[in-house]
C-alpha cells in the first residue's frame, strides 16, 4: 500500500518554489525584451544590442544560478547551504520545465545575438564562450561538482 503524504510532510523549498508560478516566466522574458529595447535605444545595431543582453544575462544568471549557495530563508536551517540555486531547483530533479526554460533561454539569446549581424563588429567568440559556460554549468553530470575546489565552501 503506497504511503500518502500530507502537505506538511512534503519538502517545499521556499527559495525556489516561486518558479512554479506561471507569471514568473512571463516576467523573466519581459525583462529580457525590455533590456534589449533599452540597449537598442542607446546603440543603433539590433544584433549588437542582443549581444549585450546575452552577455549581461549570462553574467547575471551564472552568478545567481551557479555561484551563490544556500537559501535566504531561515526556516531551511542550513539544509540548502551547500547547494547553488540551480541545484535546488525542482528538488534537484533534472528534465523539469523550469530547468528546460533556464537552459533554452541562453541558447535563444546566443542565436539572436549571432544571427544576421556583421561579424566584423560582433564578438562571436565571446557569445560562444558565454553560452558554452552556461550550458556546461547546467549539465546533470556536474551536479554538486566544484572544479579545483572553487566555491566549495
Amino acid at each position: 500500500m503506497p504511503v500518502r503524504r500530507t502537505v506538511s510532510e512534503v519538502d517545499v523549498n521556499k527559495n525556489t518554489n516561486w518558479l512554479n508560478y506561471p507569471s514568473v516566466w512571463t516576467w523573466y522574458l519581459a525583462v529580457i525584451v525590455l533590456g534589449w529595447l533599452g540597449i537598442s535605444a542607446l546603440i543603433d545595431d539590433a544584433g549588437l544590442a542582443w549581444t549585450y543582453v546575452h552577455l549581461l544575462h549570462g553574467v547575471a544568471t551564472y552568478y545567481l544560478l551557479h555561484w551563490i549557495k544556500g537559501s535566504p530563508n531561515p526556516e531551511d536551517q542550513g539544509k540548502y547551504q551547500a547547494l547553488t540555486f540551480w541545484e535546488q531547483v525542482d528538488n534537484e530533479a533534472y528534465g523539469t520545465r523550469n530547468r528546460k526554460i533556464f537552459t533554452v533561454v541562453p541558447v535563444m539569446l546566443f542565436l539572436m545575438a549571432t544571427h544576421g549581424t556583421d561579424f566584423r563588429k560582433q564578438p562571436l567568440g565571446l557569445n560562444l564562450a558565454v553560452v558554452v559556460i552556461l550550458l556546461v554549468a547546467k549539465l546533470p553530470a556536474l551536479h554538486k561538482v566544484r572544479f579545483f575546489g572553487i566555491n566549495k565552501y
